[in-house]
């Protein structure tokens, strides 16, 4: 820290001291704020005028920087999100293929265990075998257990699903929200366009769960 930077802040924290105990009662008190004000408000200046150029010169390098990184992660990232997506799109889609071809199989098998066991169930009862026909029938039906090869993922790779959401409708939201079938915090203030309302108005027009404040503020030339 140089010995500009460190008078700065010396001066900084002691002004600072002494506003935390001042309380403006009376024109004295007035002031005093007032010379404390413009005596942070030219050692602001000061320092800024200081301090801005090297800021300034970081920011330029930092962004530089920031650049050359970005101009070899785009490609990457790139070519890592779209083979990622499209991998992923083709797997669970054979995943669901195979689940349904597996489903299928052992529906099938599951039909010819069933006919297999009522065609020997009325094989012993022709034979005048019905105790063994019953118990046949009453016995469990057996069947085979169908196993289908899924894709081989690569090695390291795994998959999940990443749900999300986005408003397509935004007055469908707000009615829903107050029909209660939608809960409030699916909707935000535009804390933004409600202060320039608010700067506009002066006070002056309403809007029902909106309050209007204003706070004065100093401003020194």
């Amino acid at each position: 820290m140089g010995d500009f930077e460190k008078e700065s802040e010396e001066r900084a924290v002691a002004l600072r001291s002494k506003v935390d105990s001042l309380n403006v009662t009376d024109q004295g008190s007035y002031d005093l704020a007032q010379e404390f004000n413009k005596a942070a408000y030219e050692g602001k200046k000061k320092f800024h005028e200081w301090f801005d150029p090297i800021d300034e010169a970081s920011k330029i390098q930092r962004q530089a920087t920031i650049a050359q990184g970005k101009k070899i992660d785009e490609p990457f990232d790139y070519v890592i999100k779209t083979t990622g997506s499209k991998c992923a799109t083709w797997y669970r889609a054979e995943q669901a293929r195979i689940e349904e071809e597996k489903r299928k199989a052992e529906e099938a098998a599951r039909k010819e265990a069933e006919e297999a066991q009522l065609r020997a169930a009325e094989s012993l009862f022709d034979e005048g075998m019905e105790a063994a026909a019953d118990a046949v029938l009453e016995s469990p039906v057996v069947i085979p257990k169908i196993e289908i090869a899924g894709p081989d993922k690569s090695e390291g790779i795994s998959y999940r699903d990443q749900w999300g959401a986005e408003c397509v409708d935004l007055m469908a939201l707000v009615k829903a929200v107050a029909e209660g079938t939608a809960p409030l915090y699916f909707l935000q203030a535009n804390t933004a366009a409600l202060n320039t309302w608010a700067r506009n108005s002066k006070g002056t027009e309403k809007i029902p769960g909106v309050r209007v404040t204003n706070t004065p503020i100093q401003v020194r030339r």
